[in-house]
């Protein structure tokens, strides 16, 4: 059989389909690299809340736009770093456990509790209750946290209330050592009964943290104390933004609502503040049931003709960007606006903030 020579519209048809693979081949690397980008993003929240607002940051939401040259260009002129694409973050359930924190025990003891009823700590349908005070909260720290525990995320500023012995400081410490971290603490006052003891100092690092002046004492229920560690020892020139507070204090519903109240307002943009402990403490029901819903509400307002609706708490709804629950532990992320700094009445909860009835259903 005679061979012929191809036509010049076979030759066109062959060479276009060489061309579309040769194209596939050169794109897929970076869809590849989009795909993971777009999967870490889903799991983890944004690369790096510090920075995720700034015009020097190239931020997730740029890059799942599937621009394919601008990720190139963040690639080569350094404003998206590898660290960031692949994940290079510390391991808080790790550090956690090092330092002996009850934020991620609860794994362990589960464990045990599974293999053993006698290692439960109660009796409770849901299993992770049956760890008692032993948390699962790495899962939350992992996710809000992890791109701010790289090495070169830009410096920034967070504040813990409530801290004890100090193994959750310790953990934030050293899951974020970029991080100017601060702490408030009570039992280290002078108003603090003296027979309960000072729970700080048995932390060996206690007299460190007082010298350097990140450990505060003082009561953060009170507008006072709240003022005086936030005017004299944090909102200095040379600060940097305050972008995370985390309340782990007395677990009382008023105490966790003005750390709400107070703080929220005063974190910059993109950073967020963290409620733990809102169940299976009786003594936070009021903030799980009363003040929750109504943040959720504010969270969801319109303000328009179609839908009649009150809004529950003016001085930090137009702040809300998102609430993220996980088991016994909330997250409120603040959106882009500026911070402020609230007078003294609206830093503190309004009197309705735990008596959800009025803003929620119209009822007394």
């Amino acid at each position: 059989m005679a061979l012929s020579h191809p036509s010049s519209t076979q030759l066109k048809k062959v060479r276009g389909k060489s061309n579309r693979v040769s194209i596939l081949l050169r794109v897929l690397p970076v869809l590849t690299i989009l795909s993971v980008t777009f999967l870490m993003q889903s799991e983890r929240g944004s690369f790096v809340f510090p920075a995720q607002n700034s015009n020097e940051e190239i931020n997730s939401a740029q890059i799942v736009a599937n621009d394919i040259d601008f990720l190139e260009m963040g690639l080569n002129t350094g404003k998206i770093n590898s660290a960031q694409i692949v994940g290079n973050d510390r391991d808080f359930l790790e550090i956690g456990l090092k330092t002996g924190t009850d934020k991620v025990l609860g794994p362990r003891r589960l464990e045990k509790c599974r293999k053993d009823a006698k290692d439960c700590v109660r009796d409770a349908v849901e299993p992770k209750c049956r760890t008692g005070a032993r948390h699962f909260y790495h899962t939350v720290y992992q996710k809000w946290l992890g791109s701010s525990s790289i090495d070169n995320v830009e410096p920034f500023q967070f504040l813990e209330i409530g801290f004890y012995h100090g193994e959750g400081y310790d953990a934030y410490t050293t899951f974020m050592p970029r991080g100017e971290a601060h702490s408030m603490e009570i039992s280290c006052t002078k108003q603090w009964p003296e027979k309960w003891g000072n729970f700080a100092m048995t932390n060996p690092r206690y007299q460190e943290y007082r010298d350097k002046q990140r450990l505060h004492c003082g009561d953060a229920s009170k507008y006072e104390d709240l003022k005086r560690v936030w005017n004299t020892k944090m909102k200095r020139p040379d600060a940097p933004p305050l972008k995370l507070v985390i309340d782990d204090g007395s677990h009382l519903a008023i105490h966790m609502a003005t750390t709400l109240f107070f703080w929220f307002p005063r974190i910059e943009p993109g950073g967020i503040l963290v409620v733990e402990d809102i169940q299976p403490i009786k003594m936070a029901n009021e903030f799980r049931l009363h003040l929750l819903p109504q943040v959720m509400k504010d969270l969801h307002y319109c303000g328009d003709d179609r839908v009649k609706d009150d809004v529950c708490f003016p001085t930090i709804r137009h702040l809300l960007q998102s609430i993220h629950c996980e088991m016994h532990i909330c997250v409120f992320e603040r959106n882009n606006e500026p911070s402020e700094e609230p007078d003294e009445e609206h830093s503190m909860p309004p009197p309705h903030a735990l008596k959800s009835k009025k803003c929620l259903f119209g009822e007394d």
